[in-house]
Formats: C-alpha cells, sequence, structure tokens
C-alpha cells in the first residue's frame, strides 16, 4: 500500500487542487508546487522572458497566498525563481528547460527523501508499539506502511485533528495496514498519553532554531509529552526548512476560515464574539526529542546545515 499522488494536468489544476484543501501534507505541497511550474513550462504558450518570470511570479503569489505556511512551498518558488535569475540571459526555451529539470529533481528527490525517513522511522517502531499521532502526514504514512511491511503489529492513537478532522485519511490508511487504530478526540489527548510510548507527529514548516510549524494542537501535544516523559519525533524531510528564518522571519501561521469551526445557530447573536480558527501553531525546539528525516535521527537545531547540502543537490 502506497500514499496516492495526485495527477496533476495543468498549472492551474495544481492551484485548483491547493485551493480545494485535496493535497495534503507538507512534503506533497512542495512536490504541487514544482509540478506547477514545471507544467506551465511545458505546456502554456510562453515564449518571451518577461512573460515567463510573469508566469513565475503569479503561480508562487497564487500558491503561497493559498497555503503560507508551507516551507515547501515557498522552497519550489524560491528555487525556481533563483534559476530564473542566473540563467536570463539564455533564450526563454532555454531556461524553461532548465526548470522542468529542477522541478522533476525536485519531485524526484522528495519522493526519495520521504522513502529514506520511512526506513528511519520504521526502526523507532516495534512489535507491540503504542505510538500517537496528530493530523495527516505522507511521512507518517511512509513510515507505518514501511514498518507494515516488516511484519510488525503496532497501535495509533490518532488524535481527530479539528476543525478539517485530517486524520480520518491517516486511519483509512492504518485500516488497509491491518494495524490496530485509538481514534480520539484531540481533548482527550492527556488522558491516552500516558499510554503511548512515544509520539510521532509531521511538519509544514521547519526553522533554523529547531521549532516546528505544524497543525494546531502540535505544540500542545508535545509539551503535554514533556509533562508524561514521553519523546515527541518530528517526521519530515529537509525540503520543509523555510531557510529565511535564519535573517528573522517569522512562519506565517495560517488562520481558516470561522465557518470551518461554528455552524449557523450556534449563537443566537454574534456580537461581541469573535471566532478564530488558527490553523497552524510553532513547537519550541526544546520539547521535540529528534527530527526523523532523511539525514537521519538529527536535531531539529542541525537543519540550516543539511539544508546547504540539500539545496546543492538540487541545484545541480
Amino acid at each position: 500500500m502506497q500514499v496516492k499522488e495526485i495527477e496533476f494536468k495543468s498549472a492551474e489544476q495544481v492551484i485548483k487542487e491547493i485551493r480545494d484543501m485535496n493535497v495534503k501534507g507538507g512534503s506533497p505541497f512542495g512536490r504541487s508546487a514544482a509540478w506547477a511550474f514545471k507544467l506551465a513550462c511545458e505546456q502554456e504558450h510562453i515564449n518571451n522572458k518577461e512573460a515567463l518570470i510573469n508566469r513565475i511570479k503569479d503561480l508562487a503569489e497564487q500558491m503561497t497566498a493559498l497555503k503560507p505556511t508551507m516551507g515547501t512551498i515557498h522552497n519550489s518558488c524560491a528555487l525556481v525563481e533563483r534559476l530564473y535569475e542566473a540563467n536570463k540571459e539564455l533564450p526563454v526555451e532555454e531556461i524553461k528547460k532548465k526548470i522542468i529539470y529542477l522541478c522533476n529533481n525536485i519531485i524526484t528527490k522528495s519522493l526519495a527523501a520521504v522513502d529514506q525517513l520511512a526506513e528511519i522511522g520504521a526502526k523507532k517502531i516495534n512489535n507491540g508499539s503504542v505510538i500517537m499521532m496528530h493530523s495527516y502526514s505522507s511521512s507518517l504514512m511512509g513510515i507505518f506502511i514501511k514498518a507494515a511491511e516488516q511484519g510488525k503489529k503496532f497501535t495509533v492513537i490518532c488524535t481527530e485533528s479539528r476543525p478539517l478532522r485530517e486524520s480520518r485519511l491517516a486511519v483509512k490508511y492504518l485500516q488497509g495496514l491491518d494495524e490496530y487504530v485509538t481514534y480520539i478526540t484531540d481533548a482527550e489527548i492527556y488522558e491516552f498519553m500516558p499510554t503511548a510510548d512515544f509520539v510521532i507527529m509531521g511538519a509544514d514548516t521547519l526553522c533554523c532554531d529547531g521549532a516546528v510549524a505544524n497543525k494546531i494542537g502540535t505544540a500542545m501535544i508535545a509539551k503535554l509529552a514533556q509533562s508524561c516523559k514521553k519523546p515527541v519525533y518530528i517526521a519530515s524531510e529537509l525540503y520543509k526548512y523555510d531557510p529565511r528564518t535564519k535573517d528573522g522571519y517569522d512562519v506565517v501561521l495560517e488562520r481558516r476560515d470561522p465557518n470551518e469551526i461554528i455552524s449557523a445557530g450556534d449563537f443566537e447573536s454574534e456580537e461581541n464574539i469573535e471566532v478564530v480558527n488558527q490553523f497552524f501553531d510553532l513547537t519550541p525546539a526544546r520539547d521535540i526529542t529528534a527530527l526523523i528525516c532523511e539525514y537521519g535521527c538529527i536535531s531539529t537545531t542541525n537543519v540550516d546545515y543539511y539544508w546547504h547540502i540539500l539545496e546543492s543537490d538540487l541545484l545541480k
């Protein structure tokens, strides 16, 4: 059983799938952004350099506006723009070929990275392990798939992850793997934390100081795990690192439509009520045991070092 990728047919389809929340997980967002640039260069009638850079910026602005917390989207956009600037003296068709090559590289290496971290993460799981997870992450699914392929039987305590309850997709995968699931509300986390051997969660952005942006509730779970003396692992490829954080950039923690958490008639009046649908939070490095990535099980504070290795590899 494998985590399925969306088959994109055009750059505009990429935008639509992101807008409709059909792209799930930080790694797929980065690959989706690469697909948008790749398909634009392959399919659209872009005959001059001004039109090309304008289209690159247009796609970057649309995707970033839709998912500002995703470090992978920023990286795909930034690398494509950087490649354009480094080669803008070339004919437009040559620049497009280079962008297509880079995007193929991003997609291929991202998929390989998720496979590599799955191998590493699966070693943390033993027969009989009880693992708590939160939200949905293709990296987490890769770890569980790999552990199941090795014949391990384990239990996953799966939080529903409100308001969109993305964890239901994780439950579907775990059922397909014939692994046992305990599905709980977010409010039940502390009650079940003592029964877990460790906590593993995904990431949407990695910061230079070791902090991790992820679905709302991640920071709370990590803090509760500390009080229960449970290890907290973050599973993420290094491509989710946002190098801007080294220069003082604060990760934008997305808020979504309040109507996702309230229904008509919940209140007699909305006067003096502010409904906040905070969708992401920031977990400090001190509450994270280690980062499981393609380079091994490392400290989250070492991501900048490994980023330079990855960046050089992508731009070869």
